[in-house]
């Protein structure tokens, strides 16, 4: 029945592009990396030199499981996804983030080459990924040491022929002059970030765990969707809802090709108030993932959350969320780890 359910809406082509896209030549995108693993490195702690060391690990088994290096392409562009949504306290650690733009440096990238994405410049600015204003009059650049830093509510970073199309309306619609304002084309329209998919050789996912209304759990798969896009607070108004939309748009293919892996961190994660910091509420092992197929690794999230849960005394998210069966419907990735190698990675005490 599900299945059914699934290929209908792929029929019925909620993910709707415009004619000229097809039109539109573009790069191949990189060989795709196996999708049955799962590496995961034991850290001591989460200095800036952990980070470093279990990085570099993580990169070269990822490489040799793959069998091929990870190198610099035609489009000579990376694109980094990080979550900032809920401000400093859940959000993507900056000392990830750098040694991620090492092992890249290492691999041919210059930092000019590297965006850094996520929704607002302003959330960017909080959790130090842009400088402070003050920084700012006093002359420093407007980016990440050198790497570029694009925010998706200015919407500079669109083009207008990729866009995420459904039938939901915003979640408010006070301030609506009339009804050919609430039968505007463009309320259907979430846009994509042009730096994630369009203009890189690939991307990575930085995210980060929390629950949310409408996911359940948001880690990799909520931070390449619901938190990639525009107009993404009409997607949050049911569960339905928001989990069709987060495997859509996961599932586009340009999106999903040019996916290199997500790498998650438990230095920190929520279990319980969605999007807005409650530390009462957090959970850390000195843990990061690395995977190219983000429906295992919030499978993971999914499992963490729970037992998080239980353990102070509330209510495990059940049922599964159906974010995951969708997104294994749409070929995104599987959850089942009967099927799914994990891999333990040697933390490596020299630096790399």
């Amino acid at each position: 029945m599900a299945k059914a359910f699934l290929k209908t809406l792929l029929c019925a082509a909620l993910f709707s592009i415009s004619a000229a896209l097809f039109a539109q030549e573009s790069a191949e995108p990189p060989a795709k990396p196996p999708r049955d693993a799962l590496f995961e490195v034991g850290v001591p702690d989460f200095s800036a030199s952990s980070y470093s060391k279990a990085v570099a690990s993580l990169f070269k088994a990822f490489e040799k499981d793959w069998g091929r290096s990870i190198s610099k392409g035609k489009k000579g562009k990376v694109g980094i996804k990080v979550y900032t949504n809920s401000g400093p306290g859940i959000d993507t650690p900056k000392e990830l983030v750098d040694a991620v733009i090492d092992q890249l440096e290492k691999r041919g990238y210059k930092k000019s080459d590297i965006t850094i994405v996520d929704m607002s410049r302003r959330k960017l600015r909080e959790c130090g990924f842009l400088p402070k204003y003050s920084e700012l009059r006093a002359g420093k650049p407007d980016n990440y040491g050198g790497v570029n830093v694009a925010d998706i509510e200015s919407r500079k970073f669109f083009d207008k022929n990729w866009f995420y199309d459904n039938p939901l309306t915003p979640k408010s619609v006070r301030g609506m002059t009339g009804i050919g304002e609430l039968y505007n084309p463009e309320l259907r329209k979430s846009y994509l970030p042009v730096p994630l998919f369009l203009t890189v050789d690939f991307w990575i996912n930085l995210p980060v765990i929390t629950d949310m209304e409408g996911l359940g759990v948001c880690a990799a798969l909520g931070n390449a969707s619901i938190w990639n896009m525009s107009n993404n607070e009409r997607f949050l108004k049911s569960p339905a809802n928001a989990s069709m939309a987060a495997a859509e748009v996961c599932a586009i293919p340009e999106l999903n090709g040019s996916h290199m892996f997500t790498i998650l961190s438990l230095e920190k994660g929520q279990f319980v108030g969605g999007a807005v910091f409650n530390s009462r509420c957090t959970f850390s092992e000195p843990k990061i993932l690395l995977s190219a197929n983000p429906v295992a690794v919030d499978f993971i999230a999914y499992e963490l959350i729970n037992k998080s849960r239980r353990a102070f005394g509330f209510s495990p998210i059940d049922p599964q969320p159906p974010v995951l069966n969708y997104c294994k419907e749409l070929g995104v990735g599987d959850w089942d780890f009967r099927k799914i190698r994990r891999v333990n990675v040697p933390y490596s005490s020299k630096r790399q």
